[in-house]
C-alpha cells in the first residue's frame, strides 16, 4: 500500500509551495542557510504564521488533478494535498478547477503533502447544519434511505438520522389493526426513497444522536387551525384510519382527531371494522381540545338510551339476558340493543367461584333480577343468584316438605337384601 502511494505520488503536479531562501551577510560574504528539509521544520521555523489551518479544520482546496482512487488539490495556495481513495465522497463528480471543501486529516505524510478529506468535511458540514437547524427550528428536507419497525433512517455524510413512528405525520402514520409489527414495517418500506421534510428535535454530536420529526414541521400551522374548534362543535370528516382502540377522523388536510371505541356507540363495540371502512364520511362532536390533539365523538350526536333505561327498568325487576362477554370479575350481559349490564362474580352463586364461566356460558340467555341502576355513569348491576333465592321463596309448603323427606331418607343407611331374606327363614 506504501509502494502504492509513493508511485501515485510520483505522479503528482509539482508543488506550487516555494519558500524563500533567506541569507545573511557576513562581512563581504553571504552565507545561505540550508533548505527546510520538511514541512514540519518549516512550521517549526515560521510559527504559526506559515499555514492558516491545522489538522481537524475544514479548508478549501483547488483541483489539480481527479482520478476515481485520488485526487490532487492546491490548499489554500500554500500546499500540496491529496485525498485518498477512502476518503473520496461516493457518487464524487469532482473536476479539474473545481474548489473544494475538505478535512485536513495530516499537515504532511512521508512526501510532505497535506491528507485530505471528503467525507470528514461532508460529515462536519452536516453536523455543523443540523445543530443550526435544531437552535433555529428551520425544517430541513431529507431522503429515507431505511426502515425498522421503530421508524425510518435518513443517513448523509455516514451519521444516521432517526424518523420514530410517532414523529410521522397523519399521513405517512402507519395505522396498523392490531399493531401487527410486520405490517408496520411493510407499510413503511414503502416510504424507502421518499423525500420527507422534517424538523430536528434532538442534536448530539458526541453522542451520534440526530433526531427527526415531521409532524413537528407543522405544528405551528396545525396548532393555530385547532384552535379553531371548540369543544361541542359538530363537524364533518372522512375516516382515515381504524385501530383497535379507535378511529382516526380526518376534518382538514392538516387536522385530524380520535374518536376513541368508547365514543363510537353507547352500546358495546366489539368489532370497528364490521360498523365502518376506511374512506367513510361520518359527523362527529369535538368533545376535547387538548394540546394540539382533537378528541372526537360519534355518540355524542344520538341520543342516550340510558336516560330511558331509568324509565324502562327498576331496581328489583327480573330480567332475561344474553351474555355477551365474559371475565374474571363477571360477565357482562345484554338486555336490549342499547344497554348492557353486569354480574358480578360475587352476584352468580352463593358458592365461591374463581370463573365466571363455569356458572355462564357465552352467547346463552339467563333470567337476572337488577340490583342497581346508574343511568349517569351507564352502569346496571345484576344478579343470578338472587333469582335463585327468589325461587326457592315461591315454593309451596307441600313442596317445601317433600323436599326435607326426601333429603332425611337419603341420609337413612339401605337395608341388605341378605339379612331380610335370612329373617324370613327364621
Amino acid at each position: 500500500m506504501e509502494e502504492k502511494e509513493k508511485a501515485e505520488s510520483s505522479d503528482a503536479p509539482e508543488k506550487k509551495l516555494e519558500v524563500g531562501v533567506p541569507t545573511e551577510s557576513v562581512g563581504k560574504k553571504k552565507i545561505t542557510k540550508p533548505k527546510a528539509e520538511s514541512m514540519a521544520s518549516l512550521i517549526e521555523e515560521a510559527g504559526d504564521t506559515l499555514l492558516p489551518y491545522k489538522e481537524g479544520e475544514i479548508v478549501e482546496a483547488k483541483v489539480l488533478s481527479a482520478s476515481r482512487n485520488k485526487i490532487w488539490a492546491d490548499v489554500s495556495g500554500l500546499s500540496l494535498g491529496y485525498v485518498p481513495e477512502k476518503e473520496i465522497t461516493l457518487n464524487s463528480d469532482v473536476k479539474v478547477g473545481d474548489t473544494i471543501l475538505a478535512y485536513v486529516i495530516l499537515l504532511e505524510d512521508e512526501d510532505g503533502n497535506v491528507v485530505l478529506s471528503l467525507k470528514r468535511a461532508d460529515r462536519e458540514r452536516y453536523w455543523k447544519d443540523m445543530e443550526e437547524r435544531y437552535k433555529t427550528g428551520q425544517p430541513v428536507e431529507i431522503t429515507i434511505n431505511e426502515a425498522n419497525k421503530g421508524g425510518l433512517i435518513s443517513e448523509i455524510g455516514g451519521i444516521p438520522g432517526f424518523l420514530p413512528v410517532s414523529q410521522l405525520s397523519p399521513e405517512h402514520y402507519p395505522r396498523v389493526s392490531g399493531g401487527d409489527r410486520e405490517e408496520i414495517l411493510s407499510r413503511l418500506s414503502k416510504l424507502i426513497g421518499e423525500k420527507i421534510f422534517v424538523k430536528v428535535i434532538n442534536c448530539d454530536k458526541n453522542g451520534n444522536k440526530l433526531i427527526f420529526s415531521e409532524k413537528a414541521v407543522d405544528a405551528e400551522k396545525l396548532a393555530s387551525k385547532i384552535e379553531k374548534y371548540k369543544v361541542g362543535d359538530i363537524v364533518e370528516g372522512k375516516i382515515s384510519g381504524i385501530v383497535d382502540f379507535g378511529m382516526f377522523v380526518k376534518i382538514d388536510p392538516l387536522v385530524e382527531g380520535l374518536v376513541h371505541i368508547s365514543e363510537v356507540s353507547w352500546s358495546r363495540v366489539a368489532d370497528l371494522n364490521k360498523l365502518y371502512k376506511v374512506g367513510d364520511s361520518v359527523k362527529v362532536m369535538v368533545i376535547a381540545v387538548d394540546e394540539g390533539r382533537l378528541s372526537l365523538s360519534l355518540k355524542k350526536l344520538a341520543s342516550d338510551p340510558w336516560t330511558k333505561a331509568a324509565e324502562h327498568y327498576k331496581v328489583g325487576d327480573s330480567v332475561k339476558g344474553e351474555v355477551t362477554k365474559i371475565t374474571p370479575f363477571g360477565a357482562f350481559v345484554s338486555l336490549d340493543e342499547e344497554i348492557d349490564g353486569l354480574v358480578h362474580v360475587s352476584e352468580l352463586s352463593d358458592r365461591h367461584i374463581v370463573d365466571p364461566g363455569q356458572v355462564v356460558d357465552l352467547g346463552k340467555e339467563y333470567s337476572f333480577k337488577i340490583i342497581s341502576i346508574e343511568p349517569d355513569t351507564h352502569r346496571l348491576g345484576l344478579s343470578l343468584k338472587a333469582v335463585g333465592k327468589e325461587a326457592q321463596k315461591e315454593e309451596s309448603p307441600e313442596e317445601v316438605e317433600d323436599d326435607k323427606k326426601d333429603k332425611e331418607d337419603k341420609k337413612k343407611p339401605k337395608k341388605s337384601k341378605k339379612i331380610g331374606m335370612v329373617k324370613e327363614e327364621k
